[in-house]
């Protein structure tokens, strides 16, 4: 009778386990680090989330074309306060995003994935970024 509970219970607890090890891999991350797009129309957009004040940067080709902040709405969803944009993002389970970059893509959605939890900066001064703040807004 023993063995039969204890067994029971070993079962029981197993099956717990593998159940919430497999609802955990639905977590959805913190927006933090530097996040980059796979080459679009010859282009690379890079995110750059810094958590500990909330505050951004966004690059195309180490460029840097809007800052600001963000805040997270609920769970996943966060408000992009730029000083040229304002939009929303869902970040994904598998910790990316997507975005329109309006004179990129067509206008359509830009993946970006995380790589690094580290934000990424780029101080070179270019004499060309007005032409890709342009893109922003075409």
């Amino acid at each position: 009778m023993k063995k039969k509970i204890f067994g029971i219970l070993f079962v029981t607890t197993v099956l717990v386990l593998l159940l919430g090890g497999c609802a955990s891999s639905n977590i959805i991350p913190a927006l933090k680090g530097g996040y980059q797009s796979k080459n679009v129309n010859g282009y690379i957009v890079q995110m750059s989330f810094q958590p500990d004040d909330n505050s951004f940067i966004e690059y195309i080709d180490n460029r840097e074309v809007d800052k600001g902040t963000y805040e997270e709405l609920r769970t996943g969803l966060y408000k992009i306060n730029g000083d040229l944009q304002e939009f929303e993002i869902t970040l994904n389970s598998d910790n990316s995003f997507d975005i329109i970059v309006k004179g990129l893509n067509k206008g359509q959605p830009i993946e970006m994935k995380n790589i690094d939890d580290i934000p990424v900066y780029f101080s070179t001064k270019f004499n060309d970024v007005d032409k890709y703040k342009s893109l922003l807004e075409d």
